[in-house]
């Protein structure tokens, strides 16, 4: 697979010591490639508020042993 990302935006720093979440969900899927939102949270050792540090679409295309793009598998 390649992966080409469509601009991260940070939207506060992590610390040493946060505790940090990433979450995915699948937005759409073409012939040979898939798109995900991801999302990371952080959350204060010491504290109970979830914040948003950064999020970005990520589009990951198949590809064969040549490196050309190939249809992804059925399912």
């Amino acid at each position: 697979m390649t992966v080409a990302v469509d601009g991260m935006v940070f939207h506060t720093p992590v610390h040493v010591s946060d505790e940090v979440s990433v979450y995915a969900d699948l937005i759409s899927t073409g012939r040979t490639s898939m798109k995900f939102r991801v999302e990371a949270w952080r959350r204060s050792r010491d504290g109970d508020e979830q914040i948003k540090v950064t999020q970005a679409v990520f589009t990951f295309v198949a590809i064969d042993s040549g490196s050309r793009p190939r249809p992804l598998p059925p399912g």
